[in-house]
């Protein structure tokens, strides 16, 4: 019988307390199987599936890194062009804004439990449903990181040098 659990000496207590809460509710035989589903997964999905998917991620992948970017950016900058109450609140709605983005490219990247992706069983109707999800979702991310960062890239020059007066 294989061996469903790594070698003592590999584990820490911490992965011990992860893989318990990940695996909560599992059958030993599911966890026994888990690589064979993935397995049969892989190999059951076609090839131009797997490239479409391998593709979205990627491109996902960029555009996390760029709605990052921009968070950190936004923050850094928050101090130099917010200097009352409504510029603040203006930097603090686009970092908003920005982990929307980043959540809907998250969950481009999101793989579903194994048992969804058991393709025996729920056929190509899976794979049709999750492409189309995350090819749409990654287009709104995309066009929105666009959109949005061109907003930003115009207003924060405005709050950098624009100073209403202050009440005496």
């Amino acid at each position: 019988m294989p061996d469903t659990e790594p070698k003592r000496a590999h584990r820490s207590g911490f992965d011990n307390v992860i893989f318990a809460l990940l695996t909560r509710g599992w059958r030993a035989d599911e966890i026994e199987s888990y690589s064979d589903r993935i397995d049969r997964h892989n190999s059951a999905m076609p090839t131009r599936i797997a490239e479409a998917f391998a593709n979205i991620d990627g491109k996902a992948t960029g555009v996390l890194t760029h709605v990052s970017l921009m968070i950190a950016g936004l923050g850094l900058v928050a101090p130099l062009v917010a200097t009352n109450d409504i510029e603040t609140g203006i930097v603090v709605t686009e970092i908003g804004v920005y982990l929307l983005i980043a959540v809907g490219c998250l969950r481009c990247l999101a793989i579903g439990p194994v048992n969804d992706m058991d393709l025996e069983k729920n056929g190509m109707a899976w794979m049709r449903h999750e492409l189309i999800l995350r090819r749409e979702l990654y287009r709104l991310c995309v066009r929105a990181a666009i959109g949005f960062t061109i907003i930003v890239f115009l207003l924060l020059p405005v709050m950098f040098f624009w100073k209403p007066e202050r009440p005496l």
